[in-house]
C-alpha cells in the first residue's frame, strides 16, 4: 500500500508540473547584440534596428575603420565569446538551438583573430576580409551604398542624420587610410591589381558636379518619395551638398591618393598564401564560410568532380539542340553571342531585362503555398531595381538586401546592367530564382518573420547555409517544372551551376595551389564559356574575398544530401513543404546544427 502510494502520488507530481520555462537568454545575447552594434553602426543601419532609425545615434556614423576600432571589434568579439561560455539551456529546445546558434557566429568570427591585418566582420558574408579595399567592397563602396538605397530618409531627424554621416567622411576615411597603412606595416600587402581596380570606383565618388552626385540625387529622390516638406528638402540638399564638398570629397580623394602610392608595393601574386599567415586566415575562412571539414585540396577535387558531371550534362541537351561542335564552354558561349538572346544595351533593353526578371519573382511568389508550409509564407515584398551607375563595375552581375528588421523596407533584388552581353536571357530565370524566391528572398523573409528569437541570431549570417540555400532553390525550381518549356532557360540554370562548381576549384587554386590571376581568369572562361568581363570581376571577388565562393556548392550538396537522409527516413511520409519548413524555420545556421534538427524530426 505505502509503494503503491508512493507511485501514485509520484505520477500524480509529474502530471501537475509545468513544462520548463523558456531559457532567458534574450537578455545576455540582446546585450552582447548592442555591444557588437554599437561598434558596427553600418550594420545596425541596414538591418533597421531601432537605435539606427529616424536619425538615431548609429545612423549617424561610419564604423570606425581605423586599427584602433578593429581591435575594439576584436576585443568585444573576445568578451561574446566569454559571456557565451557559462550560459546552458539544457531545458529549453528552442533556447538550447538560439544558444548554439550564437556560439557559433561568435566563434567563426574569432577564428583568425590572431591574423592582425584586414577587418572582421561578424554580421557579413564575406568572413575576415584581408584588405580594406578592393573593387569588390570596403567603405568607399558599402558606406555609400547604404547610404545611398539602405538608410532612411523617411523624417527630418532621419536626414539629419544622413548628413551628419556624410559630414563624418573627414574622420571616417582618415581611418580607413590609417588601416591602409598598419596592415601593410604589419606586412599584407593587396594584390596590385585589386589596388588598381579600386581607384576608378574610387574616381566615381569625385566625378561630376555635386549636385548630380549619386549620394546626392538618391538623398533628393528618396526625401521627395517620402513626402516631406519642399522648403526641408532644399534645406537639407544645400547642407548635403556643402558637406559633400568640403569633407565627404577631399577624404575620398585623400583615400585615392594613399590607394596609388600603395600600387607599386602591390603583390603580384593573387592569392592569400602570399600574406603572413595567409594559410592560417584561409584555414579559418574555409572553415567559417565553406562550412565544412573539407581541406583546400579536398575542396579543390570535388570541385574538378562536380564540373565533370554538369559538363556532361549539359553536353547532353546542347547535343539535343544540333549544338555538337566545340567544347561546353564554347558552345554556350556562342548561344550567348546569339542576338537573339541579348536584350539591346539601351534604356528599353534594360528596362525589359528587369521586367523578366521581376515577371519571374512574381509567378514563383504565386507558387509559395507549394514551397513552404503556410505559416512560414513570407508577407515581405520584394522589389527589383539595376545597380547604381556608380556601383556597378565591382557588383556581381546580381545580388539580393534583404528587408529590414521591421519590414519597413522590402527587399531588393539587384541586377547589374553593365555588361548586357553578359547577362544573356537564358541566365534571367536562374538569377531570379537564386537571389530572389524561393532563394534567398523567402529565406531572409521567413527569418526575419522568428520575432521572438534574440536580435543576434536573427542577424546571424551563415554563408554556406544562405548561399547553398540559394543554389539549392535553382534546383527546386526545376524540380517544379519551371523549365519544361524553356530548354535555353536549364541550360543557363546549369550553366550557373557549373560556374559554381567551378568556384571551388577556383578559390583553392588560388589561394591553395598558387594560380595567378591570368591562370585563374582563363580556367574559368574555358569551363563555364561565361563572358570575359564577368569572369575577370569574379576571379578579383574571390581574391577579395577568400573562401566565400565555396559555400554556394558546399551548402548546396549538404543540403541535398540532408534531403535524401529525411526523405529515406520518413519514407512514405515524406512531404517537400516539410522539410523546407524544418531548413528555414529557424533561421540560418550552421550546416550541422541544421542536420541535428533535422534528423532528430
Amino acid at each position: 500500500m505505502i509503494g503503491g502510494a508512493l507511485v501514485v502520488t509520484a505520477f500524480a507530481s509529474r502530471a501537475a508540473a509545468k513544462p520548463p520555462p523558456p531559457c532567458p537568454l534574450a537578455t545576455p545575447l540582446d546585450g552582447i547584440a548592442d555591444d557588437l552594434l554599437a561598434l558596427m553602426p553600418e550594420a545596425a543601419t541596414n538591418a533597421g534596428v531601432l537605435a539606427a532609425q529616424d536619425g538615431g545615434p548609429l545612423a549617424r556614423r561610419m564604423d570606425d575603420y581605423s586599427p584602433e576600432g578593429e581591435a575594439a571589434r576584436r576585443a568585444a568579439l573576445a568578451i561574446a565569446r566569454d559571456r557565451l561560455a557559462p550560459l546552458s539551456c539544457a531545458e529549453d529546445p528552442v533556447g538550447a538551438l538560439n544558444l548554439d546558434i550564437a556560439r557559433a557566429l561568435i566563434a567563426n568570427a574569432n577564428r583568425s583573430a590572431q591574423v592582425p591585418y584586414g577587418r572582421i566582420d561578424v554580421f557579413g558574408f564575406s568572413g575576415h576580409v584581408p584588405y580594406l579595399v578592393t573593387p569588390i567592397g570596403g567603405p568607399h563602396i558599402d558606406t555609400a551604398a547604404i547610404m545611398a538605397e539602405q538608410q532612411s530618409l523617411a523624417s527630418p531627424a532621419a536626414v539629419d542624420g544622413w548628413i551628419e554621416k556624410l559630414d563624418g567622411f573627414g574622420k571616417g576615411f582618415a581611418g580607413v587610410i590609417e588601416t591602409l597603412r598598419a596592415d601593410e606595416a604589419a606586412g599584407c600587402r593587396a594584390p596590385r591589381i585589386l589596388l588598381e581596380h579600386s581607384r576608378p570606383v574610387i574616381a566615381a565618388f569625385l566625378a561630376g558636379p555635386a549636385g548630380q552626385h549619386p549620394l546626392i540625387e538618391a538623398m533628393r529622390r528618396r526625401m521627395a518619395s517620402a513626402g516631406l516638406d519642399p522648403r526641408l528638402r532644399a534645406a537639407a540638399e544645400k547642407r548635403a551638398v556643402a558637406a559633400l564638398e568640403k569633407r565627404a570629397r577631399p577624404a575620398l580623394a585623400a583615400l585615392d591618393e594613399a590607394v596609388a602610392d600603395m600600387i607599386p608595393r602591390g603583390r603580384e601574386e593573387a592569392g592569400l598564401w602570399a600574406q603572413p599567415q595567409g594559410d592560417a586566415l584561409y584555414a579559418a575562412n574555409v572553415r567559417a564560410l565553406g562550412d565544412t571539414p573539407l581541406d583546400p585540396a579536398a575542396i579543390h577535387a570535388l570541385g574538378e568532380a562536380q564540373v565533370r558531371e554538369t559538363s556532361a550534362a549539359m553536353d547532353g541537351l546542347l547535343r539535343r539542340r544540333g549544338l555538337t561542335k566545340g567544347s561546353v564552354a564554347a558552345r554556350m558561349a556562342a548561344l550567348a553571342r546569339d542576338p537573339a538572346n541579348i536584350y539591346p544595351d539601351d534604356a528599353a533593353g534594360h528596362a525589359r531585362l528587369l521586367e523578366t526578371v521581376a515577371e519571374i519573382v512574381r509567378r514563383m511568389e504565386d507558387r509559395y503555398a507549394e514551397i513552404v508550409p503556410a505559416a512560414l509564407i513570407p508577407r515581405q515584398s520584394i522589389e527589383v531595381r539595376p545597380v547604381p551607375d556608380a556601383e556597378e563595375q565591382g557588383a556581381a552581375s546580381g545580388f539580393y538586401d534583404g528587408p529590414t528588421l521591421d519590414g519597413a523596407r522590402p527587399g531588393t533584388l539587384w541586377i547589374n546592367l553593365r555588361d548586357m552581353a553578359g547577362m544573356p536571357r537564358f541566365r534571367l530565370p536562374t538569377l531570379a530564382y537564386h537571389e530572389g524566391v524561393p532563394g534567398h528572398h523567402l529565406q531572409g523573409a521567413v527569418a526575419l518573420a522568428l520575432t521572438d528569437r534574440p536580435l543576434l541570431v536573427r542577424l546571424a549570417r551563415f554563408n554556406a547555409y544562405q548561399e547553398g540555400w540559394a543554389l539549392y532553390a535553382e534546383q527546386l525550381a526545376a524540380e517544379m517544372g519551371a523549365y519544361t518549356y524553356d530548354p535555353l532557360g536549364n541550360l543557363g540554370r546549369l550553366q550557373d551551376d557549373l560556374f559554381r562548381a567551378a568556384r571551388l576549384v577556383v578559390d583553392t587554386g588560388l589561394h591553395h595551389k598558387r594560380w595567378t590571376r591570368d591562370e585563374a581568369i582563363a580556367w574559368l572562361r574555358d569551363t563555364t564559356g561565361v563572358s570575359e568581363t564577368r569572369v575577370a570581376a569574379e576571379v578579383e571577388r574571390y581574391m577579395a574575398w577568400p573562401g566565400q565562393a565555396l559555400g554556394y556548392k558546399l551548402g548546396e550538396l549538404r543540403l541535398i544530401e540532408l534531403r535524401r537522409r529525411w526523405r529515406r527516413a520518413k519514407g512514405r511520409h515524406y512531404n517537400r513543404k516539410a522539410f523546407h519548413g524544418l531548413v528555414l524555420g529557424s533561421g540560418a545556421m550552421p550546416l550541422d546544427l541544421l542536420e541535428q534538427k533535422v534528423l532528430r524530426v
